[in-house]
């Protein structure tokens, strides 16, 4: 294959197999990935970064399974593409590993499950797939931030996206407004704390307490929760690998709203 070529198929296979949107960028261009990147694949030399869209109706509906359900669907498209792209790459001799962006990633200190090696936003926002959002989402002009990415790092030399130069965030602040525990206040500031307890509600947060309080002698909490809707919803988390509980920010988004929708 031509690098021509070789760039073409890349975009191809990823929008084929469930990528909404594709880019690339170099792995220069990324310095604060540097070293994780080198630990994953010391030959990278480019970061495919792949997004696949939410169903706006799914993630605004009251009924948070619906959300939860689009959720896996949106990860596993985005994750099948990067794959596919992946052993495009390696069947033509370049190196290439697909990165996680939800499950599994590392737990060790000093992330602790809530930082993957690459912040895909970040990547996503440096091949010109959108602008950083008031939410400190990746903001597309033609999902809003109703995504989900995923990529993958290669040894292949792609050529790159360029970022954008108009911001596509209209600064609405209606993601800001709609957060259920004032999380936000705009200009990509966020309490992360507040945040997490409620997007991760049966999370490993709650896990976590939950086993601390049978450790100290199974409080009064444990024995109500074991006989009650918390574990149920926990297990659950444990069976789908998807503990969202929160979908505000995304869902607000005015980008390709159908007119029904506003």
């Amino acid at each position: 294959m031509t690098n021509q070529s070789l760039n073409e198929a890349v975009r191809e296979i990823a929008l084929k197999n469930g990528a909404d949107l594709v880019g690339a960028v170099k792995v220069s261009d990324l310095p604060e990935h540097l070293d994780s990147i080198a630990t994953m694949l010391p030959s990278a030399r480019s970061v495919v970064v792949t997004a696949a869209k939410h169903s706006l109706a799914a993630i605004r509906s009251k009924v948070n399974q619906l959300a939860q359900f689009d959720t896996i669907h949106a990860y596993d498209e985005c994750g099948r593409a990067a794959h596919k792209v992946s052993r495009l790459l390696e069947s033509n001799g370049f190196p290439s590993a697909a990165v996680p962006a939800f499950i599994p990633i590392d737990m060790d200190e000093p992330g602790r499950g809530m930082r993957g090696e690459i912040c895909w936003r970040r990547a996503g926002v440096r091949a010109g797939l959108g602008s950083y959002g008031e939410n400190g989402l990746l903001i597309t002009r033609q999902f809003g931030s109703a995504i989900r990415l995923s990529g993958l790092v290669t040894s292949a030399e792609l050529d790159s996206d360029l970022p954008l130069r108009d911001d596509v965030c209209d600064h609405c602040m209606r993601c800001v407004e709609a957060c259920p525990v004032h999380a936000l206040s705009g200009g990509r500031k966020i309490n992360k704390k507040s945040c997490g307890e409620t997007i991760f509600k049966f999370g490993f947060r709650f896990f976590q307490r939950f086993m601390q309080g049978i450790l100290d002698g199974a409080t009064e909490e444990p024995g109500r929760i074991v006989k009650g809707y918390e574990l149920r919803e926990l297990w659950q988390t444990f069976v789908t690998g998807n503990y969202y509980y929160c979908f505000e920010c995304q869902a607000q988004c005015p980008a390709l709203e159908m007119p029904e929708m506003r």
